[in-house]
């Protein structure tokens, strides 16, 4: 089923699959797992008790590399993530790490994201006095990077080191089946997250990332469990953030009347993002693992066989989403699954929501002036977003 898949426009695919069985087997994906791709069966097996979500074993015998006690602390370490953990563990460090995302705790953070997105404004407005600029490198990489920083207390990280680690820790985890080379050079990122992390030295004193390091109130369960939620933190915090801003770049580039539409109508902008989250979601599926063999849909599903949750085709399931393939900023959207579902709900997706928010308030009134001339769409299956968005001022009438 995936064979001919095009990365640059994945609907036809989830169209076909709609057209067949509700769960398909793939052999070649993944090392052989099913395809999930209907809204109510993704969302069931996204808070199913008996699927789990352990996969980091699975990923590193895939690429095939030798045993090393490097290899092991790297596998420890990201099998120790909230992302990667079951019940009644995650239900543990999940309490742990939620106070930091509440509604309280984005209040905030309110007023330093404002400021951070007025300072990456002036920074594109003056670059683009000069000629081309991409909105990707200039906007969408650094703001939810900083954001992160700011939440953990890292001052001392450079901008540069930290989108290197991230954005190697996607490449690995973006791939249906990493090789070798990748698997160590991701290895080789987190590791070196996980020393910065570790040393108290690189901390603020009582930010997020020294408290998961030193609060002994915490129940968290030694130094390699405490390092892993950083690690997650920085990582996934990023990811999702920063994908999102390109395809609400690019959405509203593209389309002069969606524009027009939030210019006139600010208040429409938080149902904006959740239609774009829909409408193209920044994480295009998820897996579970089963525990146990089961039944389902006539189909006999075995113990340790991987359930591939296409999110990206469950939220355009016509029998959810009417005209699923329209882009409608009046449309509920609240059954999309982009941020997950169930025990698993992305922790972030209220900083999602707010980073991007605060983003189109101040650079709405740019974007008309603006003039899309060349965008590149990153090349991993499991995300969707842009690598490149290059733009000029649009030349002024003679």
């Amino acid at each position: 089923m995936f064979g001919d898949f095009n990365l640059a426009s994945p609907y036809p695919a989830y169209a076909r699959l709609r057209q067949g069985p509700p769960l398909v087997w793939d052999a070649d994906f993944c090392g052989g797992a099913w395809l999930v791709h209907r809204h109510g069966d993704v969302q069931a097996a996204l808070r199913h008790p008996d699927l789990s979500v352990r996969r980091v074993g699975g990923w590193v015998s895939q690429a095939g590399a030798h045993p090393s006690p490097r290899l092991q602390t790297f596998k420890g370490l990201l099998a120790r993530t909230l992302v990667f953990l079951d019940r009644p563990r995650h239900t543990r460090v999940r309490r742990v790490v939620n106070a930091a995302f509440s509604a309280k705790a984005l209040d905030t953070l309110h007023g330093t994201i404002e400021k951070r997105v007025a300072q990456i404004h002036l920074g594109l407005e003056n670059k683009l006095q000069h000629g081309s600029a991409d909105l990707v490198d200039e906007v969408c990489r650094p703001l939810p990077a900083l954001v992160m920083m700011d939440v953990l207390g890292l001052q001392q990280l450079p901008l540069s080191v930290f989108q290197a680690w991230s954005e190697q820790l996607a490449r690995f985890i973006g791939q249906a089946t990493p090789d070798q080379p990748l698997l160590m050079d991701t290895q080789d990122a987190l590791l070196d997250m996980a020393d910065f992390l570790g040393n108290s030295a690189n901390l603020q004193e009582g930010g997020l990332a020294w408290r998961l390091l030193h609060d002994k109130q915490l129940s968290l369960q030694g130094r390699r469990e405490r390092l892993a939620q950083s690690c997650m933190l920085l990582f996934a915090g990023y990811e999702t953030s920063r994908h999102l801003l390109s395809s609400l770049f690019q959405t509203l580039l593209d389309d002069c009347t969606k524009q027009q539409d939030l210019l006139s109508n600010p208040q429409k902008i938080p149902a904006a993002i959740k239609e774009v989250l829909r409408h193209d979601s920044p994480i295009q599926y998820t897996a579970r693992r089963l525990m146990q063999d089961q039944h389902w849909h006539g189909q006999h599903l075995r113990k340790g066989q991987l359930l591939l949750l296409l999110l990206g085709a469950a939220n355009r399931d016509p029998e959810i989403f009417a005209h699923p393939d329209e882009l409608d900023f009046n449309r509920n959207n609240q059954a999309e699954l982009s941020m997950g579902h169930g025990i698993h709900h992305c922790l972030g997706a209220g900083l999602v929501q707010l980073e991007a928010r605060l983003t189109l308030e101040q650079f709405l009134p740019l974007l008309p002036r603006l003039q899309l001339s060349q965008g590149e769409r990153i090349q991993l299956p499991a995300y969707r977003g842009w690598n490149r968005l290059s733009v000029q001022y649009r030349a002024l009438p003679s």
